[in-house]
């Protein structure tokens, strides 16, 4: 009897009138959203963070531009952001080498030529498309300068260069003649002035000087030609087997450790673009954006 009362009283309490009312929806949903929310910025800090460091370079910079602060102070007002981006560019010859050869060692010989015949098309055919691209936009647009066709075409006219140079400097950054020069230089063709060479032009009646062809190398990292290298190093390194597993392991080490930094490098990502963005708006960004943005349209 004592049992089927509490069972009554239960029901009862169940079913009966509540002093807190009905839950509705927008009771319930501000929560939620909240938490949504939150989640959602705690898995993408740095982009938050990076997008706060971009706005409030622009809006310092434009708050600063009536001051006209001197050349000293823009260089400090940059340092921060030029020391970022030396971080980055310090990370990408150890990242490619030691992802390269890590994973290439991990394939079968056949599969990493494949891989270095795709790669190698890849890179040609958008590297010839990316070059016709930008120069005939560059040609028509000029951005940047307002005389920079005027000297673009005094330019073009005393020089001789073609499509076979440009193929044949690909063929010298595959094969580069020294991996550690490839790490800093990449090879290129010009066309110079030999001295005191001379042709005899009968239909001009005057002389001309002949321009020879020679290979010379400029600063900037050959990266298809490490690409390359790492490439084969790491298929010959995986047939191997027991044998070359150390090193193997060495390049897998080095990268997860090369991860580990650029991890490190991205959370100062706000500092450095917001640093960029403020000294872009104290020297004129906004001229800057719009020969960008008609560039890019």
């Amino acid at each position: 009897m004592e049992k089927n009362n509490r069972i009554s009283e239960y029901l009862f309490a169940k079913m009966g009138p509540s002093d807190r009312g009905p839950t509705t929806t927008e009771e319930t949903s501000a929560p939620i959203e909240y938490t949504k929310l939150k989640i959602w910025i705690m898995d993408n800090t740095l982009l938050v963070i990076t997008l706060a460091g971009v706005i409030s370079g622009i809006t310092v910079g434009f708050g600063l531009r009536p001051y006209n602060l001197g050349p000293n102070a823009l260089v400090i007002i940059s340092y921060p952001g030029e020391l970022f981006m030396r971080l980055l560019k310090l990370m990408i010859l150890p990242l490619i080498i030691a992802s390269l050869i890590a994973g290439s060692a991990s394939l079968n010989a056949k599969m990493s030529g494949k891989i270095a015949i795709r790669t190698l098309l890849y890179f040609v055919l958008t590297s010839m498309f990316n070059a016709f691209l930008g120069i005939l936009v560059a040609v028509l647009i000029h951005p940047g300068q307002s005389d920079f066709k005027d000297n673009y075409e005094k330019v073009v006219h005393n020089r001789d260069h073609n499509i076979l140079d440009s193929l044949l400097d690909i063929g010298r950054n595959i094969f580069p003649d020294n991996i550690v020069q490839a790490a800093f230089q990449q090879a290129y063709t010009v066309y110079v002035e030999p001295e005191n060479v001379f042709v005899n032009n009968s239909a001009a009646h005057e002389s001309e000087r002949v321009l020879v062809r020679m290979v010379k190398y400029r600063s900037g990292t050959n990266t298809l030609g490490l690409v390359f290298f790492c490439l084969v190093f790491g298929s010959l390194l995986g047939t191997l087997g027991a044998k070359g597993q150390v090193v193997v392991d060495f390049f897998q080490a080095i990268f997860e450790v090369i991860m580990k930094m650029v991890t490190g490098v991205m959370w100062f990502t706000p500092i450095g673009v917001s640093s960029r963005k403020l000294c872009h708006n104290l020297v004129g960004l906004l001229q800057q954006c719009l020969w960008v943005s008609f560039y890019i349209s």
